[in-house]
């Protein structure tokens, strides 16, 4: 058993090091309480973009301090932890792990993020115990047929608040799976850059608006004061031909941008000075 286990060691170690040779980013992922169905999904969804291997915490941490790259990498890969391996940057990697959470049923004592509610309307649930049990979690119910109702919606658990047994239980017999959790990325290494998570939690779409709002605040500072480059010139040039033409027009210089002006302002003159003329003068 302990040569097996030792074989088993050594070629989880040599698969761990191929991989980190093999790819440009190279992250450590928190999967505590991650359940193993969630973790399938997951791998499927990354396949073909990227490779998760779990392991012995001793055997990932050798692997990636041997790897020739950054030991700083191996120090986040502790107890419950995943390496993923992959040519996806960090930023995408975490926000694809941000996005791609699941459902799962909440426990006693576990802390609600945000206000976990029941709805009102039919239980499918006959009467007996667990009219009780609704009725303990302090929903307003009622028999209608061969089934319990709930009459109103119900805040049972705040954010911020723990959850309690009867609600607990509540919610796993209505089937309300009212909590997320998603494979955490505690740091990935690029080019012999460290990111830890903390850098990585952006909001794509908001830095997206930001990048669009610097761009317009940038272009009509540079219009404004004239500085000409590829996104300025050709409104600049505009510009520039507009204020021409009204000098030249006001001026009464004729050229071929002005001549249809100054034509149609002398033919305006002309019959403003006939509307003043008496009849037959």
């Amino acid at each position: 058993m302990t040569s097996h286990t030792r074989k088993w060691k050594e070629a989880q170690f040599a698969e761990l090091k191929q991989l980190a040779s093999k790819h440009n980013v190279i992250a450590v992922a928190d999967i505590t309480y991650f359940p193993a169905a969630l973790f399938q999904q997951i791998r499927k969804k990354l396949h073909g973009r990227a490779v998760v291997r779990v392991s012995k915490t001793k055997v990932i941490r050798k692997a990636l301090a041997e790897s020739g790259r950054d030991k700083s990498i191996a120090d986040f890969a502790k107890s419950n932890c995943a390496v993923i391996f992959t040519g996806m940057n960090p930023f995408e990697l975490f926000g694809f792990l941000k996005k791609n959470k699941g459902k799962v049923p909440a426990k006693v004592g576990a802390i609600a993020g945000e206000d976990i509610s029941i709805p009102a309307g039919d239980t499918g649930l006959p009467p007996g115990p667990a009219l009780s049990d609704l009725k303990a979690a302090g929903l307003k119910v009622a028999v209608q047929g061969a089934t319990i109702a709930i009459m109103e919606d119900k805040v049972v658990t705040k954010a911020g608040q723990a959850v309690t047994a009867p609600v607990a239980g509540t919610l796993a017999k209505l089937n309300i799976m009212p909590f997320k959790v998603g494979m955490k990325l505690v740091a990935a290494l690029e080019a012999g850059q460290l990111f830890k998570a903390e850098v990585l939690d952006i909001d794509a779409d908001e830095m997206f608006a930001k990048f669009v709002g610097a761009h317009r605040s940038a272009f009509n500072l540079a219009f404004n004061a004239a500085i000409a480059n590829s996104a300025t010139i050709e409104l600049l040039l505009s510009k520039s031909f507009r204020d021409a033409k009204a000098v030249a027009l006001e001026g009464g210089i004729m050229n071929a941008a002005t001549i249809g002006g100054l034509l149609a302002k002398a033919e305006r003159q002309a019959k403003e000075i006939k509307g003043h003329l008496k009849e037959g003068a």
